[in-house]
């Protein structure tokens, strides 16, 4: 039985996972645009609890970028140890 890995697919995969990541935080940057935005032309109660929601946003989207990232660097690692212990089992059943 063997078992394989699709090595350059799961690249790929964690490029994207890294993709998400970055989309997430430029899409914090824009709310955090915005936020700036409304407070120069926006006043009262309801531009604060608009604004609220839109930091929650921001914060959540940044958070989530982060994880993305770290998980994208974690799938990464773990793809190599795979790859490197693939090669190491291939060498030693070709040496037998």
């Amino acid at each position: 039985m063997e078992i394989s890995l699709d090595y350059s697919k799961a690249k790929r995969q964690a490029d994207n996972l890294e993709q998400c990541a970055n989309d997430m935080l430029r899409q914090s940057r824009e709310v955090g645009s915005i936020i700036a935005d409304i407070r120069g032309v926006w006043q009262g109660e309801t531009a604060g609890a608009y604004i609220k929601k839109l930091q929650a946003l921001e914060t959540e989207l940044r958070e989530n970028a982060n994880k993305c990232s770290k998980d994208a660097i974690a799938f990464r690692a773990k793809i190599s140890a795979l790859k490197k212990a693939d090669e190491e089992a291939r060498k030693v059943i070709e040496s037998d």
